[in-house]
């Protein structure tokens, strides 16, 4: 779920925001969701902590998808 109930404007400023992390993504407008792929060479840490933050000032709710032992690893940190 995004601000703005998941409008065009919404979704990219979502991408754009992690692309500077380095992700990649695409936003899905049926579902007015963004699903973003997060490379292991991404700053997992960074782009964990903005996920959080943006669900506490609620912007977003995420979820995970397929994570891996690095991903689990960054919650720790």
């Amino acid at each position: 779920m995004l601000k703005d109930d998941g409008s065009a404007a919404a979704r990219r400023s979502v991408l754009e925001a992690f692309h500077c992390l380095g992700t990649t993504g695409e936003g899905i407008e049926r579902y007015r969701m963004v699903a973003l792929d997060v490379p292991p060479e991404a700053d997992l840490r960074r782009i964990r902590k903005l996920l959080e933050q943006g669900e506490a000032m609620g912007w977003w709710h995420w979820e995970e998808g397929c994570v891996t032992a690095a991903w689990e690893a960054a919650a720790e940190g």
